[in-house]
This record gives C-alpha cells, sequence and structure tokens, in this order.
C-alpha cells in the first residue's frame, strides 16, 4: 500500500484511543512512528494521528461485500494496519481490541499527525 505521508505507524500498538461521534473526530495515540523521509527508521516519539470533519464515513469488517455506516462496525483500535490517502479520501485498515479487522473510508476528511 503506498503511503504518502512522511510518516508510518503501520502495525504500531495503539496506546490510546478517543472517538467523538458528534465531533466526526477519531485520535489514535503511539508512542512510536516511523520516519520515512529524514531518519527513515522508527522513532521512540509519542504522536497523536487524528481524522476529523468528515463529510461520509464508512465501515466493513473483513472481506464482506459491502460498507456500513461507520457507527455499525467501530471499535477501539488496537492497530492500524495501513493509511491510504487518495484524492478526496482517507482508508485506512485496522485491528480493533475484540480482534476485528475494519476498513474505514471517510470522504473530504480533515487529517493530522502530531508529534509531542
Amino acid at each position: 500500500m503506498e503511503n504518502k505521508f512522511n510518516y508510518s505507524f503501520d502495525d504500531e500498538v495503539v496506546s490510546k484511543f478517543c472517538y467523538d461521534i458528534d465531533k466526526k473526530k477519531i485520535i489514535t495515540y503511539f508512542t512510536g512512528y516511523t520516519d520515512l523521509i529524514e531518519q527513515k527508521r522508527f522513532l521512540d516519539r509519542q504522536c497523536i494521528f487524528t481524522i476529523e470533519n468528515w463529510e461520509k464515513a464508512k465501515s466493513k469488517v473483513g472481506d464482506e461485500n459491502r460498507f456500513f455506516d461507520l457507527d455499525k462496525n467501530m471499535g477501539i483500535f488496537s492497530m492500524i494496519l495501513y493509511v491510504k490517502l487518495e484524492e478526496g479520501g482517507l482508508e485506512i485498515l485496522v485491528n480493533t481490541l475484540d480482534d476485528r479487522y475494519i476498513t474505514l473510508i471517510f470522504t473530504n476528511v480533515d487529517i493530522n499527525f502530531r508529534i509531542l
């Protein structure tokens, strides 16, 4: 999966997870990330990945053929397995604490990555 970001936290365990239904905001905290540009290695620095203000959000579990509303399949993230950013949209595959693999797609979404 092509990563158009300067960072990656693929397969890193989520240390904190927040989902605000009303504000359309998902915040995931990590204890480290991989710098893909400058140092090209894992950095043991806390960071936050935020997804918010989406126009539409859909989800599906495993190999289901159909996407449903985000809330139908939402669970607590234990890992983000990949993040794919394309024009107008974001796709992520997550593993949840109850061991489900959920694909989430967001359209017209704001994303932010911040190092603490």
